[in-house]
């Protein structure tokens, strides 16, 4: 069966040389959001080491992974449980697949401290009994009991908005530093249950 141009097909090739300069100068813009990202990535460190946390911006997904000091493992090279703040760049850009922004606690890395998959879930299930009815903010469907116990998404952010974010620094600082405000109010039950989990030293 001979292959038959669509209308969009056809109207892409009429403009070919129009087209190629977009996908080189979207690609640009790109980059740039990258800077933007990072920018912000900075001065959000600066805002959370005043309260005692660190963060690592990753560009790309984009995310913040904010931690404290003492929830890094053994190695001190990574978190062994962390927060991750992302999907705030609009669908398209690099690696970003969401159709919203969203808030996770990661617990995986926790198998670095010698706390296996059953283990892991049932330091889950006792963090959202240390966190009542709060657990329900964070019962996302896509939640894992073992690797992510926590989570969810910024519904009421649309597309749109996150081009506004990307589009203006300090509107994405001020997103991150209200995420992560919702996000430290975690911290002290999870360190309450942890210090019943984590093997003494």
């Amino acid at each position: 069966m001979a292959t038959e141009y669509t209308d969009v097909d056809r109207l892409i090739l009429g403009r070919w040389q129009d087209v190629m300069g977009l996908l080189e100068a979207h690609e640009e813009l790109q980059d740039r959001m990258e800077e933007v990202i990072d920018d912000v990535g900075n001065r959000l460190e600066r805002w959370l080491e005043e309260r005692g946390y660190e963060v690592k911006s990753e560009s790309k997904a984009p995310s913040f992974w904010v931690g404290k000091a003492n929830w890094f493992n053994r190695r001190k090279d990574d978190w062994a449980i962390c927060f991750e703040i992302g999907g705030f760049a609009p669908f398209g850009f690099r690696k970003v697949r969401e159709d919203h922004p969203f808030s996770w606690l990661h617990t995986g890395n926790l198998e670095f401290l010698r706390m296996k998959e059953a283990e892991r879930i049932d330091f889950a299930r006792a963090l959202r009994q240390e966190l009542g009815d709060v657990a329900k903010n964070w019962a996302h469907k896509n939640v894992d009991e073992a690797d992510a116990p926590l989570g969810r998404y910024f519904t009421e952010i649309s597309d749109r908005d996150r081009v506004e974010l990307i589009a203006d620094p300090d509107k994405l600082f001020e997103f991150a530093t209200k995420a992560c405000e919702e996000l430290l109010t975690l911290t002290e039950p999870i360190d309450r249950v942890l210090a019943r989990f984590r093997p003494k030293e």
